[in-house]
């Protein structure tokens, strides 16, 4: 559940006052303690504001990056400082500066997320076919095929669960006598 800005605001400002305990707080936000703790201690370093953009979103804005970027290289700061003044982690700040540095502006500003090439194909299904057509029975016949292979894997395992069952109804008679 994505927990609103709003709220998360009005939890920390209670919090960091002291009006109500931190699990109070966090279970307000239906959240776990150690999560509401966390963003407790960099609204304490930084701020609540610096807090309220931490649920991240599907891509950062290009001018958002370079100012990251930027105060890691011209201000000098850390990338652990850099994380935790723009609410992001160790690991995307070095990213980031990496890419900078390797190819500019460009390379940092390109939409590099997800596997490069290894998109899934959709697998075919007996609807994507006319019925009676050669690509429908060759599909009918391969999952005919792997039902028949599971149901043989399946077959001794069934087996064993009733020879066991049975066993055990026959211990418990025979002990009844």
């Amino acid at each position: 559940m994505k927990v609103r800005e709003e709220d998360l605001r009005r939890e920390l400002e209670i919090a960091l006052s002291r009006k109500d305990s931190q699990p109070s707080c966090a279970v307000r936000l239906g959240m776990r303690l150690s999560k509401f703790k966390q963003l407790l201690r960099r609204a304490r370093m930084h701020g609540v504001s610096a807090v309220l953009h931490s649920n991240m979103p599907k891509a950062y804005a290009d001018s958002f990056k370079l100012d990251v970027v930027n105060s890691v290289l011209n201000e000098s700061l850390t990338l652990s400082t850099a994380g935790a003044r723009y609410n992001l982690n160790e690991s995307t700040v070095k990213t980031w500066v990496r890419k900078y540095q390797e190819g500019g502006e460009a390379l940092l500003l390109e939409d590099g997320r997800g596997r490069r090439g290894m998109g899934r194909k959709r697998k075919p299904r007996l609807e994507d076919y006319e019925s009676g057509s050669i690509e429908y029975l060759k599909l009918e016949n391969e999952l005919l095929k792997r039902e028949n292979l599971l149901l043989k894997k399946a077959l001794p395992l069934v087996r064993e669960k009733i020879r066991s069952r049975s066993r055990a109804e026959s211990g418990t008679s025979s002990s009844e006598n």
